[in-house]
C-alpha cells in the first residue's frame, strides 16, 4: 500500500498553529494582524500558486531575517502523531503532494526535517490530479491512499485511471481513518 500525504494542515499544522505564530511575529515587527490577514487573503485569492512569506515581508518593508525567525519554529508545528505512523509505514511507501509556491513549500518541508521519510515530494502550482494519477499508475498493482484536508483536491481525480485510489479527508477524524486502513492491512 502506498500513501500520498498533503503537507499543509495534514503533516504540518499550518492554519491553526504556524499562521498564528507568523501573525504574532508580524505584529511584533509592527504589522497589525488585520493588515497582514488582508494582504494574505488578497494574494491567496489572486495567485494560483499561493502566497510566499518573502513577498509578504517585502510588501510591508520588513527585513529578511524575520523569514528565518518565523520559519525557525517550524518543527513545533509538525503533526507528530502522524509522523510516527509514517515512520512505521516506511519511506518507500510514502509521498508528499502539496500545492503552493514551490520555494516556500520546500522551505517549510526542509525546516521540519521530514524529507527522509518520503520517497518523493512533489509541489504543484495547479491541481494535484496529475501528480496523484502518476503515482497511482506507477503502483497500479497496489492500493494508493491519498490524504488531504481539502475535499476539492479529490473532485477531479480520474478514478477510472486510478482504480487503485482511495481518498481520506483529513478532518477531525482523519488520523483515525488512516489508522483504520493501516490496521486492516
Amino acid at each position: 500500500m502506498k500513501f500520498i500525504f498533503d503537507f499543509d494542515d495534514v503533516l504540518f499544522n499550518n492554519t491553526r498553529l504556524f499562521k498564528e505564530h507568523m501573525y504574532l511575529c508580524l505584529e511584533k515587527a509592527g504589522v497589525s494582524r488585520s493588515k497582514a490577514e488582508e494582504y494574505y487573503k488578497t494574494v491567496r485569492e489572486n495567485q494560483l500558486n499561493g502566497i510566499w512569506l518573502k513577498k509578504l515581508l517585502a510588501h510591508f518593508s520588513l527585513k529578511d531575517d524575520l523569514y528565518e525567525k518565523i520559519l525557525g519554529k517550524s518543527k513545533d508545528f509538525i503533526n507528530k502523531e502522524l509522523l510516527l505512523l509514517i515512520k512505521k509505514i516506511g519511506k518507500e511507501n510514502c509521498y508528499i503532494v502539496t500545492h503552493g509556491y514551490e520555494e516556500w513549500q520546500r522551505d517549510k518541508i526542509k525546516r521540519v526535517c521530514i524529507e527522509p521519510f518520503f520517497s518523493e515530494i512533489v509541489v504543484v502550482q495547479g491541481t494535484k490530479n496529475e501528480a496523484v494519477e502518476k503515482i497511482c499508475a506507477k503502483h497500479k498493482d497496489e492500493e494508493v491512499v491519498f490524504i488531504d484536508d481539502k475535499a476539492k483536491h479529490f473532485e477531479n481525480l480520474d478514478f477510472k485511471k486510478c482504480s487503485n485510489l482511495k481518498t481520506i479527508l483529513f478532518d477531525d477524524e482523519g488520523l483515525g481513518k488512516l489508522k483504520a486502513i493501516l490496521s486492516s492491512e
